[in-house]
C-alpha cells in the first residue's frame, strides 16, 4: 500500500479531532492508562472513529461505542487515516 501524502506528518491528540474524523492511534499516554485502553480495544495502530466531541469523547472501535473521559483523551495521540474520513468503509481490516 503506498503511504497517502495527504495524511498528517506529525500527530495529533484525540479529543482535538472532530466528529466523523476517522484516525489510527500512535500513543497511548501514560502507562498506568494502557492497560486499561486495551481493555477497551484500543492500542497502537487500532483504527478509531471519532462520534462525539467533548466529555466524554466517544469513538467507535469495531464497531462499539466507547466514552472516553477529556483527561484520557488528551494523552492519546493519533494521525489521519487513509486521508479519508470514514477509511473503514474503503477497508476490509481495520485494525
Amino acid at each position: 500500500m503506498q503511504a497517502d501524502s495527504t495524511l498528517p506528518l506529525k500527530s495529533l491528540r484525540l479529543r482535538d479531532l472532530s466528529p466523523g474524523s476517522c484516525c489510527v492511534v500512535t500513543d497511548m499516554g501514560l502507562a498506568n492508562n494502557t492497560a486499561r485502553l486495551k481493555a477497551m480495544g484500543i492500542c497502537l495502530g487500532r483504527t478509531l472513529e471519532v462520534l462525539k466531541a467533548g466529555d466524554p469523547l466517544i469513538v467507535k472501535v469495531y464497531g462499539t461505542r466507547i466514552g472516553l473521559s477529556a483527561r484520557l483523551a488528551e494523552e492519546i495521540l493519533v494521525r489521519g487515516c487513509h486521508g479519508s474520513q470514514r477509511c473503514w468503509e474503503k477497508m476490509k481490516d481495520h485494525g
